[in-house]
């Protein structure tokens, strides 16, 4: 349930400058926003909602819960959850308590987990079932929350706030980032600094009670606190995406689809899998963070959205800086320091250094770590006091960043590099000495030494040289990752390794990096025989080892064993061939991982026989057979006199607030000024369904004329209904004086299935069949369509289709097409039965009307309409031979079906209300039109390359039709091209009726198209 925007709006001010320091830190921010928004939703978990009322109080009571079994503000409790509200809940709920709460990501190794754990003297580690295998034991007490001793029930505990207040000095959470010494660093940071932060980075970011955010980093990695806290320090909805191994395409589907408009913090690296030329739906912010973009990612995105460069080390509180990028897509601009913070320049000395001279960055302020855990030299090495500026008395306290930087002359901050041997990969802070000293523990390894490697293009990867131990074989690659992911977090894992016999020395004895230098593969034409080969194992096996940087890829070696993570596989899905890449999915490819497997498994979904395209037409044909049959007790008992077509005194019309319908009443008025004429409308009362007859008069330029609204009679009814949804009086009335039926009404769509269109189309005939024949027979003018003969002529060979030609022939095309086509089809079927058994029927199938000839009004989002108005915006078209749709104009069709109408001598025939064949415009003669009148510019293309053009454009008017262009219908055509070179139609019967009236189709030419592209807003 959404809160409503009037009191959203009304606590608005808690947000801005002056309401936020009323509050304490964020435990009392979210209590507050509870309390006043308590409906709003905060979490949304896989599709389940969760209000602030409900995160703050599930929250009280596990806080109530831990406290009464000894959790203070003297403990510390590690929180090991999968991604769920439930794990953000049990965040709250630690801090709640006054202890501080240490994130682990249960990805991570044992050993691992067990060194945070120890270190940080955990006193209780809260998990669920799934990890209790992998953490219990290493803290003093475990406890799973879904499996809570029988007699505790969480939801009966009290949800009231507690009353003490948490220290602003006390320990909020600790994270643990890498260490040079082989062992990670516990990371502390306070009340305070967490409140400062999240409240400051709010604003640079623009989050309010209205945005849609998404929390996707790994718990254990800073950015957490900022796409988790951030949003929800303002009353955000947080959408929590299941699965960050899952990035590319599928992220960006989800975010489009969740409507999320801030991102947070995303690490550089996941954006630049995000599709570039993709809709971004909502979205509108992306802050990155966590190790410098490439310039081309800056460029893919700074224009598309508001781009954001976050700075700062976890030591500071996830970030103190931030530039915006706008002219300049520089990655290593850092921007200006948030509010109440302090970044330095300074050199050896700790002498701040002028503008444009590189030096150490130096961080000071409110978000200052509490310190490290159990690391008192580190701690002295790394939080040193320094002189105040210019002079000034006293010491400040900085934070040494390590990273080299420079202040430009225009006061923003630039990144110039590190002082140490830390390294930021993928987002996340590793220091390569750690991984070092994790490698040298292998017995086989003499010595080692880890460095970046940064191609040209593509991701940045972790290289080990490796000097073996004398006499000692070097293990395979696999085998010292196998050992190395017991030691180690994934991201930490190299991903090549190089074996040389010695390591370079420098001057000093010590390793020398500059000399250890990649083997790069041949490449040359890698690129060519991956598109050249046809074979699926040759194609996957060159993709493999471009992306894994390897000369020979074993057919059953593991992706992620031979240095692959998510990103990587992200670009593999990418690379597949089309039709591999629609028949597997991107997060499948982490239960195939090998390329035996993978393979075997592509091959045996690209034969699978599901149910062929003839087997399933046949299923439909058998349906539609069997639909377009006349109930058994159907009868016509008498004819109706024929002089009523002429002078009826009551008509009754469907689909008057339709195009064609509400056009119809318009003619009908004129040439039967005697009749009145009643109109079925979908309304909830008589008044809206008035306001639904002249709304559509007035969208489409229709003018009442005097007398004509006394001659009106409304119904409110539906015609899927019995009885036409109608009171019984009212529909026994019209069963006795009704004279003639104009069944204009139908549910037109091009992408709803046959199975909810027939329900409005078919059942509704089916209604309008009792009304004809119950109490007294009326003689139906039905309106049918051109396009029960579909694209018939693969399957009949003909190249005309005359109007007394049976439709039956058509129907293998029919059962391959659109629902609508589908239900038109089955309903002139019916009509055709009930006209053989005597019911006085007068068929128009019915062209499509583009526009009013004259006025130029259309229905801007159907087909036509839409197609061109993507045209024009595309300034293109696609090439494609013969595609006619039978345009006409609504104006020429009702004049037809009106003067036609009245002749006794029509009934029993079929009239088709198509151009003259010499005059039949295709898609492409309309647009060579459009540029020979209006000079548009619009270039013919290729039809696919068209396609390519903007099957990813939402935004753009064809898109929801876009299944149109795409699903397969018959031999590998999609249903566009499947209408190439269709029928010539003839109209002798509708020529002959005509005749007295001189009544010819239109043409398209400057004067009727002119205000047609006027009515769209192209011309």
């Amino acid at each position: 349930m959404m809160q409503t925007q009037k009191p959203i709006q009304r606590h608005q001010h808690l947000f801005d400058d002056a309401g936020r320091q009323d509050f304490e830190n964020l435990l009392h921010a979210i209590e507050t926003i509870a309390a006043l928004l308590p409906d709003k939703v905060a979490l949304i978990d896989q599709g389940t909602s969760y209000t602030y009322r409900m995160l703050n109080e599930q929250a009280n009571q596990l806080a109530y819960y831990l406290r009464g079994i000894g959790v203070s503000q003297k403990s510390s409790v590690a929180v090991c959850l999968r991604q769920s509200a439930q794990r953000v809940i049990a965040f709250l709920a630690v801090m709640k308590t006054g202890a501080p709460y240490l994130p682990i990501d249960g990805q991570f190794p044992e050993s691992r987990i067990k060194l945070m754990v120890e270190d940080a003297g955990v006193d209780l580690m809260l998990t669920e079932k799934h990890y209790w295998y992998k953490v219990d034991g290493f803290a003093r007490v475990s406890l799973a929350v879904d499996g809570l001793p029988v007699d505790i029930e969480l939801t009966k505990l009290p949800t009231a706030n507690q009353k003490e207040n948490v220290s602003a000095n006390a320990c909020a959470y600790i994270i643990y980032t890498s260490g040079s010494s082989g062992r990670p660093k516990g990371v502390m940071i306070s009340h305070a600094a967490l409140w400062h932060f999240v409240s400051r980075q709010a604003d640079v970011l623009g989050i309010s009670t209205s945005s849609r955010t998404l929390q996707f980093a790994s718990p254990s990695f800073d950015a957490a606190v900022i796409d988790m806290w951030v949003p929800l320090s303002r009353g955000a909805t947080v959408l929590l995406y299941p699965d960050n191994k899952i990035v590319g395409a599928p992220l960006l589907d989800f975010i489009v689809m969740n409507e999320v408009d801030i991102l947070p913090l995303l690490p550089p690296a996941v954006l630049a899998s995000l599709p570039s030329d993709r809709p971004v739906g909502r979205l509108r912010t992306i802050a990155i963070g966590g190790e410098a973009a490439t310039e081309n990612t800056i460029r893919n995105w700074y224009k598309r959205v508001r781009l954001i460069n976050s700075y700062g080390p976890t030591e500071a509180t996830v970030a103190v800086s931030n530039y915006t990028f706008m002219e300049e897509p520089n990655p290593r601009i850092i921007g200006t320091v948030l509010p109440g913070n302090v970044l330095r320049v300074v050199d050896g000395a700790g002498r701040e250094l002028a503008a444009d001279e590189v030096g150490e960055l130096l961080v000071s302020g409110p978000q200052l770590a509490l310190g490290y855990i159990n690391r008192p030299q580190e701690m002295a090495a790394s939080f040193i006091r320094i002189p105040g500026k210019n002079g000034e008395a006293g010491e400040e306290l900085f934070y040494r960043t390590g990273d080299r930087a420079k202040r430009r002359q225009d006061g923003l901050l630039e990144y110039a590099g590190r002082e140490d041997e830390q390294v930021k990969i993928r987002g996340y802070r590793i220091e390569l000495g750690e991984i070092e000293h994790g490698m040298a523990q292998l017995p086989q390894v003499a010595k080692v030494a880890v460095k970046v490697h940064k191609p040209e293009k593509g991701l940045s990867r972790l290289v080990a040289f490796v000097q073996p131990v004398t006499g000692e074989g070097i293990a395979s690659f696999s085998d010292i990752r196998a050992k190395l992911q017991q030691l180690m977090p994934s991201y930490m894992l190299p991903d090549k390794i190089v074996t040389v016999e010695n390591l370079p020395l420098n001057h000093a004895g010590k390793v020398d990096k500059e000399q250890l230098l990649l083997p790069e593969l041949e490449d040359s034409g890698k690129r060519t025989a991956i598109q050249k080969t046809a074979n699926l194992t040759e194609q996957v096996q060159l993709i493999w080892r471009d992306l894994l940087g390897l000369e020979d890829v074993p057919l059953h070696a593991d992706f992620f064993d031979l240095g692959g993570h998510s990103l990587l596989l992200a670009q593999l899905h990418m690379q597949l061939p089309e039709m591999v890449q629609a028949r597997i999915a991107l997060p499948e490819l982490y239960t195939f991982t090998t390329i035996q497997s993978f393979v075997e498994e592509v091959e045996r979904r690209l034969g699978e026989v599901e149910i062929s395209q003839k087997v399933r037409a046949l299923q439909v044909e058998q349906e539609l057979l069997n639909d377009s049959e006349l109930p058994f007790d159907f009868t016509v008992t008498e004819l109706p006199d024929a002089a009523l077509l002429a002078s009826p005194k009551r008509i009754f019309l469907t689909g008057v607030t339709g195009f064609v319908g509400s056009h119809l009443l318009d003619e009908l008025l004129r040439n039967h000024p005697q009749a009145k004429i009643h109109c079925l409308v979908r309304a909830v009362d008589l008044p809206a369904a008035w306001g639904r007859i002249k709304e559509t008069f007035q969208k489409y330029n229709l003018a009442w004329q005097e007398g004509d609204l006394e001659r009106v009679v409304p119904h409110v009814g539906d015609l899927a209904r019995a009885g036409l949804g109608l009171a019984k009086d009212e529909y026994e009335g019209l069963l006795d004086c009704i004279d003639v039926i104009y069944h204009s009404g139908s549910s037109v769509s091009y992408v709803q299935p046959y199975q909810l269109i027939k329900k409005p189309n078919i059942d509704g005939l089916h209604h309008m069949l009792h009304l004809a024949v119950t109490r007294r027979v009326k003689h139906l003018v039905l309106l049918s369509s051109m396009g029960v003969f579909s694209w018939g002529r693969p399957f009949t060979g003909k190249t005309w289709m005359y109007e007394d030609d049976p439709i039956e022939q058509n129907l293998p095309a029919v059962c391959r097409d659109l629902g609508y086509i589908k239900s038109k089809w089955v309903m002139e079927s019916i009509a055709e039965k009930a006209r053989r058994k005597g019911l006085p029927i007068i068929n128009f199938r019915l062209g499509f009307a583009v526009c009013h000839g004259t006025s130029g009004a259309t229905v801007k989002n159907q087909w036509w309409g839409a197609l061109m108005r993507s045209c024009a915006e595309l300034k293109s078209f696609p090439l494609v031979m013969g595609l006619k749709d039978e345009l006409t104009t609504v104006d020429y069709m009702c004049k037809a079906i009106v003067h036609i109408g009245r002749k006794p001598e029509a009934v029993g025939q079929n009239f088709h209300l198509s151009p003259l064949p010499e005059n039949d415009v295709s898609l492409t003669d309309f647009c060579a039109k459009m540029n020979e009148y209006f000079n548009l510019g619009l270039t013919g293309m290729e039809y696919h390359q068209w396609l390519k053009q903007w099957r990813h454009q939402a935004e753009l008017p064809i898109y929801p039709l876009l299944s149109l262009f795409t699903e397969d219908v018959h031999e590998g055509k999609c249903l566009v091209e499947a209408y190439e070179n269709t029928y010539y139609y003839d109209r002798s019967n509708t020529r002959r009726m005509l005749a007295d009236i001189q009544l010819e189709p239109p043409v398209f030419n400057k004067e009727v198209m002119h205000p047609y592209l006027k009515f769209l807003g192209i011309v």
